[in-house]
């Protein structure tokens, strides 16, 4: 039940989830485009893994498209990732990287 109402973060123009979901209501109308790289990644393993323990494809299908959209946005010169991403345009909103 929970996979399923989390899973509507992830219907974003460019794949990558949206940080925040409200429960009851979907995505609030408030809420800001723009996601933490950190968040984004954490739930597509996460999505992934629960896609592999209910057996249903759609949450791995939204892992795998979310992974994918950020990373053919890393930087192509360094392959590194910015901090901060819009989840409509996909356009990094934050640049920097760090260890």
């Amino acid at each position: 039940d929970i996979g399923n109402r989390l899973v509507h973060a992830f219907n974003t123009a460019s794949g990558i989830p949206y940080g925040t979901v409200n429960l009851l209501h979907g995505i609030p109308p408030q809420e800001t485009t723009v996601a933490s790289l950190a968040g984004a990644g954490t739930l597509t393993l996460e999505f992934e893994l629960l896609s592999r323990l209910t057996g249903n494809l759609k949450f791995g299908k939204a892992a795998k498209l979310a992974t994918r959209a950020l990373w053919v946005r890393r930087s192509q010169e360094l392959n590194l990732f910015g901090k901060h991403i819009d989840v409509k345009s996909g356009k990094w909103v934050e640049y920097l990287s760090g260890i």
